[in-house]
């Protein structure tokens, strides 16, 4: 069969509150962001769409994607996409960390630099002059890059 005939499917109540509950959890983006949207699953990828009554009838077509790609499973974690953070990342209350545009090249370019801040360790927002950029790593001592 065809990979872009296959839609991905619609996430379970249990599964969807624990995916939203992450990003709550994680970041502070309260689920209600995100009500208007059914959240799909591919083998490691959600998606957001905007919530449809013809969903069911939308499944019948041949794709390559369906709406947003919204979170990746990296192992056990979830990695949340850059265009959804540069999404929903405005609403995050915390692991959000502002760069000043000197810094946010300097990760871009180097692709790991040297940090220490309150954030906890793992996935966190990047922002600079208020515009959201994507998602970096935040380990002990040091912020690794998953920018473009």
């Amino acid at each position: 069969m065809d990979p872009r005939a296959v839609w991905p499917r619609p996430v379970p109540a249990e599964e969807r509150e624990e995916v939203l509950g992450y990003l709550e959890a994680r970041f502070g983006i309260p689920p209600s962001a995100f009500e208007k949207y059914e959240l799909l699953r591919t083998a490691k990828n959600y998606w957001l769409f905007v919530r449809s009554p013809y969903l069911e009838d939308l499944q019948r077509l041949r794709i390559q994607t369906a709406g947003l790609l919204f979170l990746r499973r990296v192992s056990e974690y979830l990695k949340p996409t850059s265009a959804a953070l540069q999404r929903f990342g405005h609403l995050a209350t915390r692991n959000k960390i502002e760069l000043d545009r000197l810094t946010l090249d300097r990760l871009r370019l180097e692709k790991k630099i040297p940090w220490e801040g309150p954030e906890e360790p793992g996935y966190v927002i990047l922002a600079c002059e208020g515009r959201i950029w994507g998602c970096a790593l935040r380990l002990p001592g040091k912020l690794v890059s998953y920018l473009p």
